[in-house]
């Protein structure tokens, strides 16, 4: 299995673009917006492989960190969302941004994809919010209380809307105690923890 594809991004088109490698053309599927920043520079693409409806052609869907790829492949998992309609989500709302949504339940956010209904919209929030509430924090250690959880979830949440990486997140997260911090002052050690990584 390709995990990802060193090369020059050659052409950028609406919804995909051209990758050069070692004069091999490859049509690459994307974030074109993202993508185009990078015309005519070398790039590692991540990929994933599918076939398209027809089982007649493989396609090649690409993103610019393991991260957003994940989250491409599990939005497949949900009902009534295809290849083509994940790419579509993600090129709407940035990734980091979308986990957090989905963790709040923002139906509404999400009808806002064109493509997408509220009945999509809330099986795709239905089938992943716990999922990725558990995935992209830091889990519960034996004897934390609940109240605390529930404020790293939003400490959490909180940064990823700022941008911040997953990664860097839950290393600052597990390396403070925030039991006794109210959730403002919680953020602001994080931010501080992070302005030093």
């Amino acid at each position: 299995m390709i995990d990802s594809i060193v090369g020059t991004i050659q052409e950028v088109f609406n919804n995909y673009v051209i990758l050069n490698y070692n004069n091999i053309y490859i049509k690459i599927f994307c974030n074109s917006t993202k993508f185009s920043e990078f015309l005519g520079k070398e790039k590692r693409v991540y990929v994933s492989l599918k076939f398209n409806e027809n089982l007649s052609e493989l396609e090649c869907y690409g993103f610019l960190t393991r991260e957003e790829r994940e989250l491409f492949l599990k939005l497949q998992k949900v009902t009534g969302v295809g290849s083509k309609l994940a790419l579509q989500i993600l090129s709407s709302i940035d990734y980091q941004q979308l986990i957090v949504e989905i963790a709040k339940g923002n139906v509404a956010r999400l009808e806002k994809v064109k493509g997408i209904g509220k009945k999509t919209a809330s099986r795709i929030i239905l089938e992943l919010k716990e999922t990725l509430k558990k995935e992209f924090k830091v889990a519960s250690t034996s004897g934390t209380e609940e109240k605390t959880y529930e404020k790293l979830e939003e400490i959490s949440l909180a940064l990823l809307s700022l941008g911040y990486e997953i990664d860097e997140i839950n290393q600052v997260l597990s390396s403070e105690d925030f039991s006794e911090l109210s959730l403002e002052d919680g953020i602001k050690l994080a931010l501080k923890k992070l302005s030093k990584i």
